[in-house]
């Protein structure tokens, strides 16, 4: 039984793989689609879900970095319904940030580029308001 949940949980992990790298592709393109689109609110609405997810997802699978991208950016997309070409250059910091962490395979506790991190997105939402 404990080796069928091990194999279980191998098989999930590398589905993640999977998930992750479609849902990265599809933020990315829906990004690329925002920025064409004028900020179009159910564009902005579905990158906020597609990070909601990446968020959960990221964690559950050992890239708490994706995690806290992923927070950063649902708090900065979070009640908006339009992005001017500034806002939009945070929205694809966040993104090619979280690409970054998911090919560089930066999994497991990273307390220091965690903080650092953490820090450094929060004062890019706070400039933009």
């Amino acid at each position: 039984a404990i080796l069928r949940a091990l194999n279980a949980a191998e098989d999930l992990i590398d589905s993640y793989q999977g998930w992750a790298v479609d849902d990265l592709a599809e933020l990315w393109k829906t990004f690329q689609e925002t920025r064409t689109a004028s900020g179009n609110p159910r564009q902005i609405l579905k990158m906020f879900e597609i990070a909601h997810g990446i968020r959960g997802e990221g964690g559950s699978f050992g890239f708490q970095l994706i995690s806290t991208i992923g927070d950063s950016l649902c708090k900065f997309l979070e009640g908006r319904k339009k992005l001017s070409a500034a806002e939009s250059e945070v929205v694809k910091v966040h993104i090619l940030a979280m690409r970054a962490v998911f090919r560089q395979e930066l999994k497991g506790p990273q307390p220091a580029m965690e903080r650092d991190l953490r820090q450094l997105l929060a004062l890019l939402r706070e400039r933009m308001g």
